[in-house]
């Protein structure tokens, strides 16, 4: 079977470690009260158009590059033998490599992710009816994506604690009803 996870381990790693960060930085009672935090932004990149971003705040840098080492993908063999050719040549050692290495790394998986929410909504926008909010191939797929994954989804994780922006969603559910009859 081919492998399931439209993610490599190395984004799988980065993507539970952001998760953990989210969670620590969100932490109602934390054992050591800072001033940092994350927000959600849109940016428009030159390479991939507009794709959600995450943004740490006062130690931007810093942050992301705890972040990449926390997920193991630096090569700590492979790091030492740079630092001794820039040395022998007298090359500066680059600048928030780190930090440069995460956006790489954020920028593919949103990428992924911006094509999989396309991939939905034309499937969804071709094959659904007048009164279809959801089409039935999405909704086929929801059920052989949670029979499938739903263990994987499932997995017992600790919440990410805060409050989801507040939405205006339209009118309710029960105001909809009323409408119909």
């Amino acid at each position: 079977m081919r492998n399931s996870s439209p993610f490599t381990d190395r984004q799988r790693r980065l993507l539970e470690a952001i998760r953990e960060q989210i969670r620590a930085l969100n932490d109602p009672e934390p054992e050591i009260i800072t001033h940092e935090a994350c927000e959600w932004v849109t940016e428009d990149t030159k390479t991939f158009g507009k794709i959600p971003k995450i943004r740490f705040r006062p130690y931007a840098c810093r942050t992301k590059a705890e972040l990449v080492k926390q997920a193991g993908l630096v090569d700590e063999a492979k790091e030492h033998e740079i630092v001794q050719l820039r040395k022998l040549y007298s090359i500066r050692e680059v600048r928030n490599k780190e930090a440069r290495l995460f956006e790489s790394e954020w920028n593919n998986i949103m990428l992924k992710a911006k094509k999989a929410a396309f991939t939905l909504a034309l499937i969804n926008s071709l094959f659904s009816t007048h009164n279809q909010t959801v089409s039935e191939p999405i909704r086929l797929l929801q059920s052989i994506v949670l029979l499938e994954y739903g263990p994987d989804l499932g997995a017992q994780r600790k919440p990410i604690h805060g409050t989801a922006p507040e939405r205006d969603l339209g009118p309710g559910y029960d105001a909809e009803l009323e409408k119909l009859n």
